[in-house]
């Protein structure tokens, strides 16, 4: 599928949540390459699925990754990185501060034991269980309070 067409729908769509697995920042970047030849099937356009179509930034899936990492390893994103942890392991994740934050999910997306111990086995036990094995689930919640920010150095031109 196109990463352009992606990354589109995810800042169109509020329903549209993704989030890159951790090949996209460490791998050579072969897993983007159907290299076997498979039958993926076809997109609802007819085309084949084949290999993903790569921003025109990127010279081939390799550099691709190594562009990803370099992002992910800069100091903008390591200065920021706090606030992810904030809205995905701590204190914006539940309750009134992550509806502040527009980081709310269906709950059962949520780590729920309760839920699961209440539900009926049979089907509403596995709508439950196809809803989160389609949806994902968020994780546990690590942080009470706010992450504390990492301090780099900025160089000022």
């Amino acid at each position: 599928y196109s990463v352009a067409e992606t990354f589109k729908g995810v800042c169109c769509n509020d329903a549209d949540v993704k989030e890159l697995i951790p090949e996209f920042y460490g791998s050579d970047g072969s897993f983007l390459l159907n290299t076997k030849c498979l039958d993926l099937g076809v997109r609802q356009n007819g085309m084949p699925v084949a290999d993903v179509e790569l921003p025109p930034w990127a010279t081939d899936a390799a550099d691709f990754v190594r562009q990803l990492r370099a992002a992910l390893e800069s100091e903008h994103v390591s200065s920021q990185l706090h606030l992810w942890v904030d809205l995905v392991f701590g204190c914006l994740q539940r309750g009134p501060e992550a509806e502040a934050a527009f980081n709310v999910f269906h709950p059962r997306s949520y780590d729920g034991k309760a839920e699961w111990q209440r539900a009926p086995s049979g089907l509403e036990r596995r709508a439950m269980r196809e809803q989160v094995q389609e949806y994902g689930q968020c994780p546990r919640q690590l942080f009470k309070s706010q992450h504390p920010q990492k301090h780099v150095k900025i160089a000022v031109d």
